[in-house]
């Protein structure tokens, strides 16, 4: 086993595994599963870049290290929970809560810089995360009210010494007092965390590095100056664990990454007591709520596909908001629900990746693709036939796998992004 190792997940509900994995194979690419998740898996043959696959392509796999989706699985919020991730950026642990937490969850996740912004809501619009929205604040001030959260993650910036394989300077460019702003940082937010967690609530705080002063230390802060109490942490199958370099903590998770992946610390961290989280009273929101019965829109869409909220016209942009955002944010607070689409006049016009909109059991009109070869060919530009009548855009399905929407012109079918 090598430092070299590529782990990517599968998008997909378990149903959908198996057309994922075909859709995969049929493309030359082989893989094998790893223990600790059922969705994570190990490439084992990449023909092409893994993110020009059709199955990276409609957000159907997120490739990321095997080390990194240990915190959200460590943090293991139940389905209908919600989740605040105070770190998100680039999203790829966000993607996971929101895959745990369900069709009934809600996630929402903070990044200050504008263009980690970016990168997080596009990532997010990848894998359909549609049950999250987005803040862009500093954490550490977060305008959030007190114990409102039972489940926080916590992935502060850090050295970075666990992704030498990929970052050979990582320790040269943090090393000694250089990382004495992060250290203080990190304890800044791990202070918030403890602020807004509801009493009996449960934080994961997790880095990507090998730093004592980052890992154990901050732990050993977290609970001796901050009230937390350490939760204990199963291993998780098919790592190497190593020795706490402090002693009296049982229970944190120092992996190591001569076992493949990056090196990585987690630890789990709980508020004493036991309350229901505070909520702050709302206001009314600047753009204009869509009335769905007025609304022309295409006959693949499947409104009652999301979870509870609302659709809003934002200048042109229908937002998705979900209905646990719009009972828990401060009137204060500048948030972003959900892109779905376009909004002209009185239609609404899909975005083409917007899966999240599409019944399980396709409509007549759907385009229901057999094999790979077929879907390649729609997204490299050809056209594929189609029945004379109807227009688009019409859903697009692998076999039972939902993908998004294409265009319709004439008896062609044609894939277009805008």
């Amino acid at each position: 086993m090598t430092n070299n190792l590529r782990t990517f997940r599968l998008v997909c509900s378990e149903k959908d595994i198996p057309a994922v994995e075909e859709l995969l194979r049929s493309q030359g690419f082989e893989f094998s599963p790893e223990p600790f998740y059922s969705m994570a898996r190990r490439l084992e043959k990449e023909p092409f870049p893994l993110g020009d696959s059709l199955a990276s392509r409609f957000g159907r796999i997120y490739i990321q290290d095997r080390s990194s989706m240990l915190p959200p699985l460590m943090l293991n919020p139940p389905a209908g929970a919600k989740v605040l991730d105070m770190c998100a950026s680039p999203g790829s642990k966000t993607g996971i809560l929101s895959r745990l937490v369900g069709h009934d969850g809600f996630v929402l996740a903070s990044e200050p810089s504008k263009d980690r912004l970016a990168l997080l809501r596009q990532n997010l619009r990848r894998v359909q995360a549609i049950n999250s929205a987005t803040v862009s604040y500093e954490s550490q001030k977060l305008p959030l009210p007190a114990n409102g959260w039972k489940y926080i993650l916590l992935d502060p910036p850090c050295s970075g010494w666990g992704t030498i394989n990929k970052n050979p300077k990582a320790m040269e460019l943090w090393s000694g007092e250089k990382t004495v702003p992060l250290v203080a940082l990190q304890r800044q937010l791990l202070a918030k965390a403890f602020e807004l967690l509801a009493p009996g609530g449960n934080v994961v705080y997790s880095t990507c590095t090998t730093n004592v002063q980052e890992n154990e230390e901050q732990t050993r802060f977290a609970v001796e100056e901050l009230g937390f109490e350490l939760v204990k942490l199963p291993h998780p199958s098919g790592f190497t664990i190593a020795d706490p370099l402090l002693p009296e903590m049982d229970g944190v998770l120092r992996v190591d990454g001569s076992g493949g992946g990056q090196g990585f610390y987690v630890c789990g961290l709980r508020k004493p007591g036991n309350g229901e989280p505070e909520h702050p009273e709302t206001a009314p929101l600047p753009g204009q709520l869509l009335d769905l019965k007025k609304l022309e829109y295409p006959e693949a869409i499947d409104f009652s596909a999301l979870p509870d909220g609302e659709i809003y016209d934002f200048k042109g942009k229908a937002m998705f908001l979900n209905r646990h955002a719009l009972n828990m944010l401060p009137p204060d607070i500048r948030w972003q629900g959900y892109p779905l689409g376009k909004i002209s006049g009185k239609k609404f016009r899909p975005n083409p990746f917007a899966r999240a909109l599409l019944p399980e059991n396709p409509a007549k009109s759907a385009l229901v693709i057999e094999n790979a070869e077929d879907l390649a060919k729609l997204f490299s530009g050809q056209s594929l036939p189609a029945p004379a009548k109807g227009k688009g855009p019409v859903g697009l399905y692998f076999k039972q796998l939902l993908l998004g929407f294409t265009g319709k012109k004439g008896s062609r079918f044609i894939w277009t992004e805008k």
